[in-house]
């Protein structure tokens, strides 16, 4: 169960690590000077163009073209320059820098254009938070500034600089604030679903050795199952998001067997009919007391199926070969050896060499060959001693 506790451990921590590093990218500001020198630069090239080649663009037909081309543009960029260190400022220059031209293209259609800088400090501080968002109030309202000196009184630009200034200002620190607290909830859900896999984990362990108690001789048997299962699939090259639901199966496969009074699983010598009807009845059982717990969906089928055969000849419904689910092959496999190997009512246990050979001579009729053949090429060691 720890390395399915330490699986979940990780997708969290990942979830929290990314969290971390886009607040420390966040810190990483670029120089004052090289930030403002640079998004001056950009904004005197794009109004020079403007002034170049504005009196082409007399069609709003034109306008609307160089509107979607800028906007491509910067989705462009914003794609190529995500990974870069200082993304959020880098996009917070490129941005204020487009809102010069674009406002001017739009100007002529709606009779405003300044809510086109608005629009760009909104995307920016969404995105990348307050310090990018700043960045982008601050460039935006210095291009606004220069477009306002140019077009009204002097006195009245500067008024209308200052007002657009404060206005920035005040939705950098509304988005960024509620970017910030979208953080903060990330990281505190990541946390939340650390403490509950980790809860769910040593809850089934806690559980599985309950059920395993019920008898001394099969003390431990639902986790050697597990830790056998596990070495099965990582030698058959599954994924973890197989290993994980074979782990949960492999804990959780016995538990039908609440269901089964003592005197049957206890029983000493053979069983009559009625007795085994009831033991071939707890894969359904335990799907039964589970199936309405999310948590272990994946791994249901192979708790219903892990008694099933290869030949099709086991319970509880006759399924064969790929119908059944590989997980549960694999179960049907490490349920068995653990068994021939622990001490029984009926009889003493096997060598591990002797339930090795049977279990290869069961290939194609009860199990699968192809999980036999993996299970037999894992380490001698471990299957000698299964009980560690």
């Amino acid at each position: 169960m720890r390395s399915l506790t330490n699986v979940c451990t990780r997708q969290n921590l990942n979830t929290i690590n990314g969290i971390k590093k886009m607040k420390t990218t966040k810190k990483q500001q670029l120089s004052p000077g090289s930030a403002i020198g640079l998004s001056i630069a950009l904004l005197a090239v794009w109004l020079l163009g403007l002034i170049l080649f504005m009196p082409i663009m007399t069609s709003h037909l034109a306008r609307l073209g160089v509107v979607v081309m800028i906007s491509l543009a910067l989705v462009g960029l914003a794609r190529l320059i995500r990974r870069l260190p200082h993304s959020g400022y880098w996009m917070a220059i490129i941005a204020s820098a487009l809102s010069a031209p674009a406002y001017y293209l739009f100007h002529p259609l709606t009779g405003h254009g300044e809510w086109i800088f608005a629009l760009a400090v909104i995307a920016v501080s969404a995105r990348w938070g307050i310090g990018p968002g700043f960045l982008a109030a601050l460039l935006s309202t210095l291009g606004y500034g220069v477009i306002a000196y140019s077009t009204f009184s002097h006195d009245s630009a500067l008024t209308d600089t200052f007002i657009s200034a404060g206005f920035f200002a005040m939705i950098v620190f509304i988005v960024g604030t509620i970017v910030r607290h979208r953080e903060a909830a990330l990281v505190a859900r990541a946390h939340m679903a650390d403490e509950l896999e980790k809860t769910s984990a040593t809850t089934l362990i806690a559980l599985t050795r309950a059920l395993d108690a019920r008898d001394q001789d099969t003390e431990g048997h639902s986790e050697r199952v597990a830790d056998l299962a596990m070495e099965i699939g990582r030698e058959m090259g599954l994924e973890e998001a197989v290993l994980s639901p074979l782990r949960l199966a492999a804990l959780m496969h016995d538990i039908g067997k609440i269901g089964v009074p003592d005197v049957v699983l206890h029983k000493p010598g053979p069983l009559f009919e009625q007795e085994w009807a009831l033991i071939r009845k707890h894969p359904q059982t335990g799907f039964d007391i589970l199936k309405n717990i999310p948590y272990l969906a994946p791994a249901l089928d192979a708790i219903l199926q892990h008694h099933e055969k290869y030949n099709g000849k086991g319970y509880p419904v006759g399924l064969s070969g790929d119908a059944i689910s590989l997980s549960a092959r694999i179960l049907a496999i490490v349920d068995v050896y653990d068994a021939l190997t622990s001490n029984r009512p009926y009889r003493p246990a096997f060598s591990p060499e002797k339930a090795l050979e049977i279990i290869r001579g069961e290939a194609g009729q009860q199990f699968d060959p192809e999980v036999v053949q993996a299970f037999v090429r894992i380490p001698a060691i471990f299957k000698a001693n299964p009980r560690k």
